[in-house]
C-alpha cells in the first residue's frame, strides 16, 4: 500500500478528471516503460464499464457462476464494527469510513475477507463498501467483487496473514488468517459450519447484521438543514439549452462558456438501488458547486426536472452517456474512453486487454 498511488479515482469515477486527458499528461512527461502499468490500471476501469452496459443490472447478480459455500446473508459484524482483529484490516475500515477511500489491495483483503473467509454473500458486502467510497462506481466495485468471489473469474481469490503482513507493512501473527492457504476455507468455520470456538468467545451476539442506508432520507434531511444547493425555478432561462449532470458526469469543461442552464441532478430512484452516505453526496455536492459555475442541484427524476422547468419540445437537452443516463430524453454525448475503438462484452479482462493493446500509442 506504500507504491505508487495517485488517489485521483474519486475525480475520475465522478466524471471530473477526463481519463483520456490524464493518460496525454501522463505520456507527455513519462517515457511508455513508466505509464504503461498506470494504463492497464485505467484499462480495467473501462473493463468494468464494457461489461456495465452490456450486462446492466446483471452486474448485481452472480455473472458467471453461483457463490459457493454462503454460510452468511449480510456482513459479518466484525467487518461492519472493525473488529475483525486483524489489524491492517480494521484500519482499512475505519480509514473508509473517516476518509471515504481504500487502497485497491486494501478492498481486494476486504472483499477476500467477507465472501470467501466469513462466506457471506458478496453482494451486501460490496454495497456496504460502495455506499462509503468517494470513488463509487457499479461497475468497478460490484465487479471487483464479484472477481474475489469467484463469481466472475475463474477461482476466489484469498490471501494469508503472512500476504497481508508482506503488502501493508505489518507484523501481526497469531490471527485466523495466520496458516498455510490450504487451510483459509476453514479459517473462521470448521468442517461442519460452525465458528471455531475461541472465535465465538471474540465475536458474541449475531454474525452478520443488516447494513441498511437510507439515501433518500439522507438526502431530505441536508436539504432541510441547507447543505445542498437550493434549486430555484426562478434562476432557469427556458430559452437557453440544458446541461444535464449527474454523479458520474461533474465535468468542469463540459460545453463551457457557453450560455446554459447546468443542473446536477440527484435522482432518489437510482440511490434507493446504490446508497450511498452523507459523506459521499456533500463530497459530490461541494465538487460541483466549486467548479462548476451557476449549477443547481435538482433533487428528484429526469420526469420531474423537466415538468418542474416547463421544457417545451424544441428545448436543447445535452447528457453525457452512461448506463445511469439510459432514461434522460435529449441529445446524448459520450464521455471519454481511452479505447473507445474497443466496445463490447468481453468474458475477460486478458481478452479486452489484448485487443486494446493494437491501440496503444
Amino acid at each position: 500500500i506504500n507504491g505508487a498511488v495517485t488517489a485521483w479515482s474519486p475525480y475520475i469515477s465522478r466524471g471530473f478528471l477526463s481519463p483520456v486527458t490524464v493518460m496525454e499528461q501522463l505520456k507527455g512527461k513519462y517515457n511508455k516503460q513508466e505509464w504503461i502499468g498506470f494504463l492497464q490500471q485505467m484499462a480495467w476501469r473501462e473493463y468494468f464499464q464494457r461489461v456495465w452496459q452490456h450486462k446492466g443490472d446483471q452486474i448485481l447478480t452472480d455473472l458467471k457462476s453461483d457463490q459457493v459455500g454462503v454460510l452468511l446473508k449480510y456482513v459479518p459484524s466484525p467487518i461492519l464494527q472493525a473488529k475483525t482483529g486483524i489489524h491492517a484490516i480494521d484500519e482499512a475500515i475505519q480509514d473508509l469510513y473517516e476518509k471515504g477511500y481504500l487502497h485497491n489491495h486494501l478492498r481486494m483483503y476486504l472483499a477476500m475477507l467477507h465472501s470467501n473467509i466469513f462466506k457471506a454473500a458478496w453482494l451486501p458486502g460490496a454495497k456496504w463498501m460502495y455506499a462509503h467510497l468517494l470513488d463509487h462506481d457499479p461497475a468497478a466495485n460490484f465487479l471487483s467483487w464479484q472477481w474475489v468471489a469467484g463469481t466472475f473469474s475463474s477461482k476466489q481469490y484469498v490471501a494469508n496473514q503472512e500476504n497481508i503482513n508482506r503488502y501493508t507493512n505489518t507484523k501481526q501473527l497469531g490471527t485466523f488468517l495466520d496458516m498455510e492457504y490450504e487451510k483459509l476455507p476453514n479459517a473462521i468455520f470448521n468442517a461442519e459450519d460452525k465458528l471455531h470456538s475461541c472465535l465465538a468467545h471474540q465475536w458474541t451476539g449475531t454474525l452478520d447484521q443488516v447494513n441498511k442506508i437510507d439515501t433518500v432520507t439522507i438526502l431530505s434531511s441536508m436539504q432541510l438543514a441547507g447543505k445542498l444547493l437550493q434549486f430555484k425555478q426562478s434562476s432557469i432561462d427556458p430559452d437557453r439549452p440544458f446541461c444535464i449532470y449527474n454523479s458520474f458526469n461533474l465535468d468542469p469543461l463540459w460545453h463551457a462558456g457557453e450560455k446554459v442552464n447546468r443542473i446536477l441532478l440527484l435522482e432518489p430512484q437510482h440511490y434507493t438501488s446504490f446508497p450511498v452516505t452523507e459523506h459521499v453526496l456533500q463530497f459530490i455536492a461541494d465538487l460541483a458547486k466549486a467548479n462548476i459555475e451557476g449549477i443547481q442541484i435538482f433533487i428528484g427524476s429526469f420526469e420531474e426536472l423537466m415538468h418542474t422547468v416547463k421544457k417545451e419540445n424544441n428545448t436543447v437537452v445535452y447528457f453525457k452517456e452512461h448506463p445511469t443516463t439510459a432514461h434522460y430524453k435529449g441529445i446524448e454525448e459520450q464521455r471519454d474512453w481511452i479505447f473507445p475503438e474497443v466496445s463490447g462484452y468481453f468474458p475477460s479482462f486478458f481478452g479486452y486487454w489484448k485487443k486494446c493493446e493494437r491501440y496503444i500509442k
